[in-house]
């Protein structure tokens, strides 16, 4: 490996499976320091004991708490240095607007909206001292929409609009934001692709 990231320190959410642990695996054979966030113990447990520098915090990170205790690891753990936030977290139901439910607009929106928010807000202090780089998971599905998907596109083009006006409102500070829009495969047939 060419050691792209050696030293630099990277927050994956969701990292536990799917598109998150790829990422979260890729950064550290390059180098970097992980730290992968989400709800299932287990996964993340499996995921830091295959590689050294991927640490993990249990997090749900719809819920605000456990979003600081994300932010706090960062401050005791790596002196509150962050290169890279991948937000990668994110629920993707497919159901056909005849059969949802406003509980799902709660979920999908709690996650792959309001959690990417929350986890930008708390750790931009270090992203900003430190003058990262954001990286917002969206959807091919957000320019090419399909049926029964509505949920998951419509919280996707809230992120990629996020992903615009942050660029524009970070650029000064030396801050990229970008957002990865993947269209549909499971990098494991047992993983699903959207995880938290």
């Amino acid at each position: 490996m060419t050691q792209l990231f050696k030293n630099k320190v990277a927050l994956v959410t969701g990292g536990g499976s799917g598109i998150g642990r790829a990422i979260a695996e890729s950064y550290a054979k390059e180098g970097a320091k992980v730290i992968i966030a989400g709800r299932r113990e287990e996964v993340l447990r499996e995921v830091s004991e295959a590689n050294e520098t991927i640490s993990y915090v249990v997090a749900d990170i719809t819920n605000s708490a456990d979003v600081t205790k994300i932010a706090e690891a960062i401050q005791s753990d790596f002196n509150g240095h962050l290169d890279i936030l991948v937000n990668n977290a994110g629920w993707a139901p497919v159901t056909p607007l005849k059969e949802l439910t406003i509980a799902d607009y709660d979920r999908a929106f709690a996650l792959d909206v309001r959690a990417l928010l929350d986890v930008t807000i708390q750790t931009l202090p270090f992203i900003l001292q430190s003058k990262a780089n954001i990286i917002n998971l969206s959807t091919v599905g957000a320019q090419h929409r399909g049926p029964n998907m509505s949920m998951y596109l419509g919280a996707k083009a809230a992120v990629e609009n996020f992903t615009r006006v942050w660029a524009m409102e970070l650029a000064n500070d030396g801050v990229r934001v970008n957002a990865i829009a993947p269209g549909d495969f499971s990098i494991d047939p047992y993983a699903p692709i959207w995880s938290f």
